[in-house]
């Protein structure tokens, strides 16, 4: 759904938004609440919805014998 990068600045965004609307008492604007609740949703959303990445996605390094080899 979203990147990493913008699900880290949504939450930024989201975080800042309510720290600097509870300091200007702003919290009690209907708009206000439902912007910010609607973005942390976005952002919890996204939590179960992102794929997430396995190690057997990545081709591993295969080891030989020669590897092991005493020179």
């Amino acid at each position: 759904m979203l990147s990493d990068k913008t699900s880290f600045i949504l939450t930024v965004i989201v975080a800042f938004g309510f720290a600097f609307m509870g300091i200007l008492d702003l919290l009690d604007n209907f708009v206000v609440v439902t912007l910010l609740l609607l973005g942390f949703l976005l952002v919890v959303v996204n939590l179960f919805t992102h794929d997430k990445v396995q190690i057997d996605d990545y081709e591993r390094p295969e080891n030989n014998e020669e590897d092991f080899d005493i020179y």
